[in-house]
């Protein structure tokens, strides 16, 4: 028996419920290159003065992420937060 077609639509003037804004947040791990030859690259042509990418930025601020955790995903279960140091 074929499938029926049928047609699903999002009406974004429709609230159900109020999402809390950190739920569209992100973290960022030590996983391939996604730190060091990612998001920071010192000497790169497209980095700032600090070394941070500005192209990987403009296209992270485009997902609009509401907050950022570092350290994340699995390098988290190895981090030791008592020796670490806030700048």
């Amino acid at each position: 028996m074929p499938c029926a077609k049928s047609k699903s639509g999002l009406d974004r003037e429709s609230v159900i419920a109020v999402t809390d804004p950190r739920l569209f947040g992100a973290f960022i791990e030590h996983l391939g290159r996604c730190v060091y030859g990612g998001i920071y690259e010192p000497g790169h042509p497209k980095s700032d003065k600090k070394g941070f990418r500005k192209d990987v930025l403009a296209l992270v601020r485009e997902l609009g992420p509401t907050i950022m955790r570092y350290p994340g995903g699995n390098f988290v279960s190895g981090y030791n937060w008592r020796t670490a140091s806030v700048r």
